[in-house]
């Protein structure tokens, strides 16, 4: 990082702060973009910039005698003024001695900023195809033990259609939550050694890709028979129609899961925050592509739901992929759900076979009655306390999401 103040001058300033946060002040959002790049609070090393991109940059890399470009990922957690925390992620393009020897230039700095960690944590999942060699996650010298976790991906057929650092990101993305990710590939053809492994000794929780396992209870059975409780779900397709980008952002929705930032009872944001502070932020969303039923809008007080925070986080994804629908005409360019998953990062299934809701009151589509079943796995336990869901309906004549229900998975 810089030694002196002429490093930071061709990046100063608040930055693009206020397009992601729109009631934060000019002097904040120019300390906090400071902190980020003097003061990071997490580094991941990236691969060197091109010589174009240096020269876009007004640098001719031909000229450098002690000098070195450099390109790094950088991020930090904020707490305003306010009381507010504010989450920000960086790629920074930087030459060091590029001022004088001892003294780095920081030449560029392409920050995202949110209230929400889970949307920084997704703008560092997307630098990892830029990791530089040899960056492996591991725990802090003398830190305490990371959680581990199996992943079953099947054969390896299934690498070409991924970057050849497919496994090394799906670590590293990992590693972002300290989880050891323990991948093992062609399961099947040694199933009698890892369902042996998986019950004498159960990891944190089990996840195994439809994509390439053809038969994941297989595994998964009995290693809930020997861990009741952990985690363990199915990942990918079947028809293995998700792109290998997709994969990453939906191993890292259900790494949230085994391993929140925040654990329960503790006195982190997501305790800081109550319905009644986040239901104002919810009604703000509705417009002509969102709209809360009256069934809705009652549940945003006193809601059972233990985590208002989190409830609003998805929400707010939920909103914006309702955006997209209504501007696109209905048509987002494939499933739903994909897109979702892709855009937002949120896990919609369309379907619930154990639900019988009721007909949305007093709303027609094409004047026929129309029903909550589509809905965001808030989250996936199996105890129904802690188990988050939002019911919507489809309205495909205004071409807008219909939330019925917002709160514990007990709809219907």
């Amino acid at each position: 990082m810089p030694g002196d103040i002429a490093g930071f001058e061709r990046v100063d300033g608040p930055g693009n702060i206020n397009e992601c946060i729109s009631d934060i002040t000019a002097s904040d959002a120019r300390t906090a973009r400071a902190l980020l790049l003097g003061c990071p609070s997490f580094v991941l090393p990236l691969e060197e910039p091109s010589r174009d991109e240096l020269l876009e940059l007004g640098i001719d890399p031909a000229k450098f005698r002690s000098e070195r470009a450099r390109a790094l990922c950088l991020s930090i957690c904020i707490k305003l003024p306010s009381g507010a925390f504010l989450f920000g992620a960086s790629r920074v393009v930087a030459v060091e001695n590029g001022i004088r020897m001892g003294s780095t230039l920081l030449l560029q700095s392409d920050d995202q900023w949110s209230r929400a960690l889970d949307e920084v944590e997704d703008q560092i999942i997307s630098y990892l195809p830029q990791v530089a060699t040899g960056v492996h996650p591991r725990p802090e010298p003398g830190g305490k033990p990371w959680k581990k976790v199996v992943a079953l991906l099947g054969a390896p057929r299934g690498e070409a259609a991924a970057p050849l650092t497919w496994k090394s990101q799906l670590m590293l993305a990992a590693g972002l939550r300290e989880i050891d990710l323990d991948i093992r590939v062609s399961p099947e053809s040694a199933r009698s050694i890892v369902i042996a492994e998986l019950r004498s000794n159960p990891p944190s929780a089990l996840l195994v890709w439809a994509d390439w396992v053809a038969n994941p209870q297989v595994f998964i059975q009995p290693f809930v028979a020997a861990r009741p409780g952990a985690k363990a779900d199915i990942l990918g397709s079947h028809d293995r129609s998700l792109a290998f980008e997709e994969n990453v952002a939906e191993l890292a929705m259900h790494l949230r899961e085994v391993s929140p930032i925040l654990e329960e009872g503790s006195t982190g944001l997501e305790n800081r925050m109550s319905w009644g502070d986040v239901a104002e932020q919810i009604l703000a969303l509705e417009g002509p592509h969102f709209h809360l039923t009256q069934r809705a809008v009652r549940m945003l007080t006193d809601n059972p739901y233990p985590k208002p925070s989190r409830m609003l986080t998805h929400i707010e994804s939920l909103a914006r992929v309702a955006m997209d629908y209504n501007q696109m005409r209905g048509d987002l360019g494939g499933r739903l759900s994909e897109y979702a998953m892709s855009k937002e990062g949120i896990e919609i299934a369309l379907t619930d076979s154990t639900l019988n809701p009721p007909a949305i009151h007093s709303v027609t589509v094409y004047g026929e009655p129309v029903y909550a079943i589509p809905h965001v796995k808030v989250d996936d336990f199996k105890n129904s306390v802690d188990c988050g869901r939002i019911y919507f309906a489809l309205d495909r004549e205004k071409f807008r999401f219909i939330v019925d229900h917002v709160g514990l998975h007990d709809y219907g």
